[in-house]
């Protein structure tokens, strides 16, 4: 080091601290620790302030600052975090059961009552509801019909919509997506074969090594013939 650099060791730079997004609510939480104002209370309250952040985070945050500065304060577990439940007069939907709903297209199966009832409310709220509901429609009416060239007038009217990056994916494969359009034959069998296969591997490989892994494979997908014999698994 030359001259100039030890000299500068006896000033090191002033690094300012990081802001983070809990710098704005530190004052806060203290404050109403002092006031004896419970954790929950303080919890509930930061996030109506407009903390949008990760919320196990903001409830560790509040622990610590508990831990360090009011060692008397008996802090709250977290599970209160997923006790809280809604109350009697509100219907919860959950998106999934929602999406399951829209998609259901066989008349045999009984769809959800209760987003039956509710369904007209929610697609006046949320118009991106009834535009799902419509694409699903339009692509499952051409993938199991016969007009494979219905598939190009499909992606020239969504590939600008939500769903572009699906047109952009049916565009890579639009050769084998017309075939399953134009042709009887299906790849079901094969492709149901897999995911059996799959699952067994999961299953059984790790522990118990390849052998068992043959073993469980033809006990799995020979057991229905004929000239099956357990014995010679075993």
């Amino acid at each position: 080091m030359t001259e100039d650099e030890i000299q500068s060791l006896d000033n090191p730079r002033d690094y300012k601290k990081r802001k983070t997004i809990m710098d704005d609510y530190i004052n806060i939480i203290y404050k109403m620790m002092r006031n004896n104002i419970k954790d929950d209370i303080i919890y509930y309250y930061i996030k109506s302030k407009g903390y949008n952040s990760n919320l196990n985070s903001l409830f560790e945050y509040i622990n610590i600052i508990e831990k360090n500065n009011f060692p008397k304060r008996i802090p709250m577990s977290p599970m209160w975090l997923y006790e809280s439940t809604y109350p009697v007069y509100v219907i919860v939907i959950k998106r999934n059961e929602l999406l399951k709903y829209l998609s259901t297209i066989n008349p045999k199966i009984n769809k959800d009552k209760m987003i039956q009832e509710n369904i007209r409310i929610i697609k006046e709220k949320y118009q991106v509801v009834e535009e799902l509901e419509t694409i699903f429609h339009s692509f499952h009416t051409i993938l199991m019909g016969e007009d494979p060239n219905a598939l190009d007038t499909f992606n020239e009217k969504y590939q600008n919509s939500k769903i572009s990056s699906f047109c952009e994916s049916i565009k890579k494969d639009i050769t084998p997506v017309k075939n399953a359009i134009s042709y009887e034959i299906s790849s079901g069998f094969v492709e149901g074969n897999n995911n059996k296969f799959k699952l067994i591997k999961r299953i059984v490989y790790g522990r118990s090594k390849l052998v068992n892994l043959t073993k469980k494979c033809l006990l799995a997908f020979s057991i229905k013939k004929e000239d099956f014999n357990l014995l010679e698994l075993i």
